[in-house]
């Protein structure tokens, strides 16, 4: 099984992965935990530092995911789960809304990058999109009172992932809440359909 967990910064989902890899292993199953960015050709953390075209990013991002697919498929082919922080909708959502504001659709840009990602597609079987108001998530991860563009920033992310949850069949849960009730609510997911 091959599941994903999707949010923007600060919406809990690297915690969340921990959390879920340390419940599957007891109950006695092998997990890979992983997320995008990668390194495994470049430092993709570093280069997105640097002042690069959005179409540059793009590339970048769907280089380095072409990798760790394989490496993905490697897991799940010797009978592991693997949990990753991050997949193919992090660039849908982050490099989209950056798209929209170029192509002034959703849909224009969406289509956009589904092109690119098309050809090694490789989609996973549960995406949990951990739904978060951006003041609340930019709060846990900086001490700035004020950080008016990420925020800006981040509604249009948000936006966008709202729009791919019509798209990609998301599982959407409300991440404004507390780490523990979140988790709690994608256990609940699980053992409602027997898959822990």
């Amino acid at each position: 099984m091959f599941i994903v967990l999707e949010g923007i910064d600060g919406s809990g989902k690297t915690s969340i992965s921990k959390m879920l890899k340390n419940e599957f292993e007891k109950q006695g199953k092998k997990v890979f935990l992983t997320e995008e960015p990668t390194n495994k050709i470049f430092d993709v953390k570093s280069l997105m530092e640097k002042d690069l075209d959005i179409y540059t990013r793009i590339f970048i991002f769907m280089a380095d995911r072409v990798e760790h697919i394989k490496e993905i498929k490697n897991y799940l082919k010797n009978g592991y789960i693997v949990i990753s922080d991050r997949f193919v909708d992090s660039t849908f959502a982050y490099q989209g809304a950056i798209l929209k504001n170029l192509f002034n659709d959703f849909e224009k840009s969406y289509n956009y990058i589904n092109c690119i990602y098309d050809p090694f597609r490789f989609d996973p079987d549960l995406i949990f999109y951990l739904d978060t108001e951006p003041r609340i998530g930019i709060s846990r991860i900086t001490r700035e009172k004020e950080y008016f563009e990420r925020i800006e920033f981040l509604s249009d992310v948000r936006d966008f992932y709202k729009y791919l949850s019509e798209k990609r069949n998301y599982i959407t849960i409300d991440s404004n809440k507390g780490l523990n009730d979140v988790f709690n609510e994608i256990l609940n997911h699980f053992k409602k359909y027997k898959l822990l």
